[in-house]
């Protein structure tokens, strides 16, 4: 895509921030620390993309962003984190969670291999409904088939009302009921899919198909020509779903976590 790979990750890690924001943001230099009451590691850590900060004790004032509210501290570790900064923080005692990739696909492509992979499938007696703001039936939903605790609707209801981007909520119903919900915000020529979650029960019919196709074909109405996720890597199931659709990994990241931060001397 393009043939600075360092500038591509920056970009695209940038534009991935924009679809999760925090409730609380700060920054130090460049880095944008994020906050959101400890849900999702996303939008409870640093975006560490770039040079280092100019700021000459950054790493004692990140410690204290997170301790003064009670989260530990977290940093989002990609390839356009600068040299060191992964190896130097193992050395600090954080620890390394949750490796992810980021698969991206041509949206063309990727909604024609949805249609082939649909037409061998038996046809599915679901409806499509596409929201601009997520409503109570879409979080409970969501919440439900992710087995969430309930408690957290509030705060997955601000982090979606912040979307300050092109987003589209989408619920595809059986029998009047939710089987699948998924999320698609569009920033330039890229499309960000998140929240995508099927009912374990109707799994096997060609349902992600579905979704994908629905997500993609909205994202072309909406002028996105390149789509991406966000996959944990151990989800090999899922990784095996997206490459049947023509995604590729392009880069990785990871978290590193420090959860017993030394007391500070003052607040």
């Amino acid at each position: 895509m393009m043939n600075d790979s360092i500038t591509f990750y920056n970009e695209i890690d940038t534009i991935a921030s924009n679809t999760w924001p925090a409730e609380i943001t700060a920054y130090i230099d460049h880095w944008q620390l994020r906050a959101t009451q400890g849900v999702t590691k996303r939008a409870n850590s640093v975006l560490a993309i770039g040079d280092y900060p100019k700021t000459a004790d950054w790493l004692p004032l990140v410690e204290q962003f997170y301790a003064d509210k009670g989260l530990p501290a977290i940093f989002h570790i990609s390839d356009a984190s600068p040299p060191g900064l992964d190896e130097m923080l193992d050395s600090q005692g954080y620890v390394h969670e949750l490796p992810c990739l980021m698969m991206f696909a041509n949206a063309h492509e990727a909604a024609a291999l949805a249609q082939e992979k649909l037409l061998l499938k038996p046809p599915l007696s679901i409806t499509t409904e596409w929201l601009g703001e997520v409503d109570e039936e879409w979080l409970d939903a969501f919440l439900e088939l992710e087995r969430y605790d309930k408690t957290l609707k509030d705060c997955y209801k601000g982090i979606c009302d912040r979307i300050s981007k092109t987003k589209g909520f989408v619920k595809i119903k059986k029998d009047h009921q939710i089987i699948a919900v998924a999320t698609a915000i569009v920033e330039g020529e890229f499309a960000g899919f998140l929240n995508v979650v099927v009912s374990e029960k109707e799994r096997g019919q060609g349902l992600s198909y579905y979704l994908l196709h629905a997500l993609t074909s909205w994202s072309l109405e909406h002028g996105a020509t390149q789509q991406y996720l966000q996959v944990v890597a151990s989800n090999t199931t899922a990784v095996s779903l997206y490459e049947k659709l023509g995604y590729q990994t392009k880069y990785r990241y990871h978290y590193r976590m420090k959860y017993d931060l030394a007391p500070f001397a003052s607040s």
